[in-house]
């Protein structure tokens, strides 16, 4: 039995993501050109759903799969079923969000989403499970992550049949996203630099991995009150909280002090070291603001500014983070050609986008909070730089179709 091309799937995912990325251009047009019964939440719902469970979800199974499975447990018939199942399902939520929203059908196409990836987290821990490394810890507790945040998706059409929009609902979303990005994706994503170290020979402490794992790990399920902080809970949530935050920098030192090793051995070009230092400072910076969020005046003015400040949160998760380490691994799994000038170009186009939408959120955010004003054009300054980063993206796709003797 054959093993599953992960070319076509790294190619499917990119895809998912240009897509994604357009849709969320598109609300940044309607912001400015407001365009007649556009369905912003249900534009919204598909935007993000496929950015996650299509390009961050898929992409990490499939580099898993490549690094993390022997040839003999690549050619496993699960892996042959449950990942078109996965491809087609997230497909269809291009079409069943923006038309529908969050009904019968986007619902139908996320209980089957849910229930297939059950059905290949288990395999993938039943397989990883005989690499004993700690990047292999880390891909498992990224998957015991993802099927923690997974409860959330079932228990919220209870909550919302029983209880409506309260604070039960919103919390149990952002129990979900906690799981989600700060769970699966942050540990998945890690395991994976890791294991790419371990593959090229590189030499670090596995103390200080161990470590950085550990406190990472204690601090993973604690953080998750950060997102409940704005509900009005008792100062024993702060404290938790603020301990928890405290951890997660811990383990942020021992992180560095581990690339910094690294760096010195590594013989990456110049891209590929760009995107690595990216990925380091947008985590800089999230653990900073996880540790600042923790101030109550901090939470109030964040949930005022939402359109800002929480906005650019998610989005220097998504894009400067998760995104870009995926570009990374992409380049080192022979996914993406960093030699090709498209691809340098697409890179570029990216990252200079990405900089320039986060500062304008951040900016626009802090203004309202400080000055009470808007910057001038500020929605066709973000709309123009949106426009940059879906060229980018759909430049770095060309450059995947125009790729010859890929790694498969």
């Amino acid at each position: 039995m054959l093993k599953i091309n992960t070319n076509f799937l790294y190619k499917y995912a990119l895809v998912l993501f240009l897509f994604s990325a357009t849709i969320g251009l598109l609300m940044r047009y309607n912001a400015v050109f407001p365009i007649t019964s556009f369905g912003y939440k249900k534009f919204l719902q598909g935007h993000s759903h496929v950015a996650f469970l299509g390009w961050g979800y898929i992409a990490t199974i499939l580099l898993i799969y490549k690094y993390f499975l022997s040839s003999q447990q690549q050619k496993h018939l699960v892996y042959k079923v449950t990942l078109p199942i996965v491809l087609i399902s997230t497909s269809l939520m291009l079409i069943s969000f923006p038309l529908g929203g969050y009904k019968i059908f986007s619902i139908i196409l996320l209980s089957i989403f849910g229930i297939t990836t059950y059905v290949l987290s288990f395999k993938l821990l039943n397989d990883v499970k005989t690499t004993q490394t700690t990047s292999s810890k880390f891909i498992r507790y990224g998957i015991y992550y993802y099927l923690l945040s997974s409860l959330a998706t079932w228990f919220i059409a209870y909550v919302t049949v029983t209880q409506g929009k309260t604070n039960l609902y919103y919390n149990t979303i952002y129990f979900y996203l906690h799981f989600l990005y700060n769970g699966y994706f942050v540990f998945v994503l890690f395991g994976l630099l890791f294991k790419v170290f371990e593959k090229q020979r590189v030499i670090y402490s596995e103390k200080w991995l161990k470590k950085f794992f550990l406190y990472l790990n204690i601090a993973c399920v604690p953080t998750y009150l950060l997102s409940v902080l704005w509900s009005g809970v008792s100062t024993v949530f702060y404290a938790i909280a603020f301990i928890a935050s405290l951890l997660q920098v811990i383990s942020l030192i021992y992180l560095l002090k581990l690339l910094k090793t690294v760096l010195t051995q590594i013989t990456w070009n110049f891209i590929s070291r760009l995107l690595l230092k990216t990925i380091l400072v947008a985590y800089i910076l999230k653990i900073i603001a996880q540790l600042i969020s923790v101030i109550p005046f901090v939470v109030q003015k964040s949930l005022a500014l939402k359109p800002y400040l929480i906005i650019g949160y998610l989005h220097l998760f998504t894009l400067v983070f998760m995104s870009t380490f995926l570009f990374l691994l992409g380049i080192q799994a022979g996914k993406l050609t960093p030699k090709s000038g498209v691809f340098k170009w697409g890179i570029f186009s990216f990252l200079t986008g990405v900089f320039c939408t986060e500062t304008l959120l951040f900016l626009q955010g802090f203004f309202i909070w400080i000055l009470g004003v808007m910057i001038p054009n500020y929605h066709i300054l973000l709309l123009g730089f949106s426009f940059v980063i879906v060229l980018g993206i759909g430049m770095i796709f060309i450059s995947t179709l125009l790729q010859k003797n890929a790694v498969k």
